[in-house]
């Protein structure tokens, strides 16, 4: 690729297949010779968001107390900086950066970052993250992601899957995917989206 460097941010609840189908995607573009980097989540600017090296699985993503108002602040303030700080500099080094998940999910599940709740100052200060370039938006009936992943009650996961489904308003461009057939499929039609010029 000789265009501008995009980023895609992948979107969506635990038990929709996100993990699955990116691990496709890079599996493909690396055999199409297109390079690319991986983030989960964070840009790794700072240490604090960098990977560990040790594998967690998470199994209760809300667990842990949550965070008073003044903390809340604190921690979305560091988070503006990590991405605004993070985000230019892994796009000097890829054509293609991925994020598995992104800053923007604070809004759609605060409790996972122990924020309690959405306010509407978080809302305002979100603004000035820096927007990624497309939003994959993937999804799954809820059932369905019940079936592959209990880690939160059933009426949390309709209601994320409702509001993931909304925050493709928040990308310049979304691809919205409902991920019920075969991965490798769906996985084709994310990589043809991306790559279009």
């Amino acid at each position: 690729m000789t265009k501008r460097a995009k980023t895609i941010v992948f979107l969506g609840p635990d038990g929709a297949g996100k993990s699955t189908l990116l691990s496709l995607i890079e599996v493909e573009l690396t055999k199409r010779g297109v390079e690319f980097s991986h983030y989960h989540f964070a840009p790794g600017y700072l240490k604090r968001y960098r990977p560990s090296g040790s594998l967690t699985i998470t199994t209760n993503p809300h667990e842990g107390r949550q965070y008073k108002p003044g903390l809340v602040f604190v921690k979305i303030s560091l988070m503006l900086f990590e991405f605004n700080m993070g985000v230019p500099r892994v796009k000097r080094r890829n054509d293609l950066v991925f994020f598995d998940r992104y800053i923007h999910d604070v809004l759609i599940d605060p409790r996972r970052y122990r924020l309690d709740r959405v306010r509407w100052w978080m809302r305002a200060l979100l603004k000035l993250a820096p927007r990624p370039d497309i939003g994959v938006i993937i999804t799954a009936p809820p059932a369905v992601i019940q079936a592959r992943k209990q880690e939160v009650p059933p009426e949390e996961t309709e209601r994320q899957v409702a509001a993931y489904k909304a925050a493709a308003r928040l990308f310049p461009r979304a691809i919205k995917i409902e991920n019920v057939g075969p991965p490798e499929e769906t996985a084709q039609l994310i990589i043809e989206e991306i790559l279009a010029q």
